[in-house]
């Protein structure tokens, strides 16, 4: 669908220019007319130069690559968060609150994953602007202590609703890292922005809910293959992911979902242990883990560090790119 829409973009955008030189082109595609007598006075360009559209701002850039494929042509996609760091230290800057209060809405992902931004949406939906957190449409999972094997097993420590210690002990925010989790949201996502641009998105929601369906299926279909998906990480970040494609979360560097936890050094002999027990052999790690710490835990339990892209789309020009390219990654580096 985007492809089809960048060749149109294009086509039209050579017609335009062409038209501005005394040629013509076809409505249904780029030939030229070398005819200067042919040209029609009703040559114009679809889309006047210099058009103002709102603005979405949203704040990781996996989840706006998401919402481009919602609003393309009918808004600009802001970005907050650069790439490469960490979402849970961003602080927005004057010019970032700024373009918040100019938002027709802003998208964010909620369950403190923005700690840096909690006030600034807080302060920016107090005053009007929609904020949509994309957490409050999906099925969430429990943070669970994946190194705490105290009962033989993998205990699950969601905590009391009360508790001082939600980000550590409360609800896992990686929701973007499964797509059957993020199509939840789709719908309550696409009516949010058609309403916030006085816009009907409902064929482009359904497009883009299809595609979706589509790459999770394919990626259930890849680790259907695996005998064993047991998977070591740097920071307790892929739950939702191994909990839709059939992988088993043994141990992690830091077992926190949040990158702001710290690994002791009993937890790094107690992963070294796990990873030998299980025969693991890669251990996968990703902004917000130290590397030396995770080369450490490799290389005493005689396994690969591997690093993935978990936070940011990177390379990837679209969320399914991005997701395809993390289960590519994993599945490759399990056979």
């Amino acid at each position: 669908m985007g492809a089809r829409r960048y060749v149109r973009r294009a086509s039209r955008i050579v017609c335009f220019s062409l038209a501005i030189l005394g040629f013509a082109c076809s409505a249904e595609n780029t030939t030229v007319s070398t005819d200067t007598n042919s040209v029609p006075d009703s040559v114009t360009p679809t889309t006047p130069p210099g058009i103002d559209l709102p603005d979405v701002v949203v704040t990781y850039s996996v989840l706006a690559a998401i919402v481009e494929e919602l609003v393309e042509g009918h808004a600009d996609v802001v970005t907050l968060i650069p790439d490469g760091l960490d979402p849970h230290d961003f602080e927005p800057s004057a010019k970032d609150v700024e373009a918040m209060n100019n938002a027709a809405i802003i998208v964010a992902n909620g369950l403190d994953l923005e700690e840096g931004l909690t006030d600034a949406l807080a302060n920016t939906a107090e005053s009007g602007t929609k904020v949509f957190y994309v957490a409050d449409h999906v099925t969430t999972l429990a943070v669970v202590d994946v190194n705490d094997h105290s009962d033989h097993g993998h205990s699950h420590a969601g905590a009391d609703s009360s508790s001082d210690s939600d980000h550590e002990h409360g609800t896992d925010p990686h929701i973007w890292l499964s797509a059957h989790t993020l199509r939840e949201a789709l719908p309550e996502l696409g009516l949010a922005l058609s309403s916030a641009l006085s816009v009907d998105l409902a064929d482009r929601t359904t497009e883009f809910d299809a595609q979706l369906l589509d790459l999770d299926d394919e990626i259930v279909e890849k680790f259907a293959s695996l005998t064993k998906c047991q998977l070591v990480t740097g920071h307790n970040e892929l739950a939702y992911f191994a909990n839709r494609y059939g992988c088993k979360v043994i141990a992690a560097v830091l077992s926190s979902p949040s990158t702001h936890a710290e690994a002791t050094a009993s937890n790094i002999e107690f992963v070294i242990d796990v990873v030998k027990t299980h025969d693991a052999k890669v251990v996968f790690t990703s902004m917000g883990t130290n590397p030396a710490l995770a080369e450490q835990v490799a290389r005493g339990a005689g396994a690969t560090v591997v690093e993935i892209n978990t936070h940011f789309l990177g390379s990837s020009t679209t969320y399914a790119e991005f997701l395809l390219n993390l289960a590519d990654t994993i599945e490759s580096n399990l056979r």
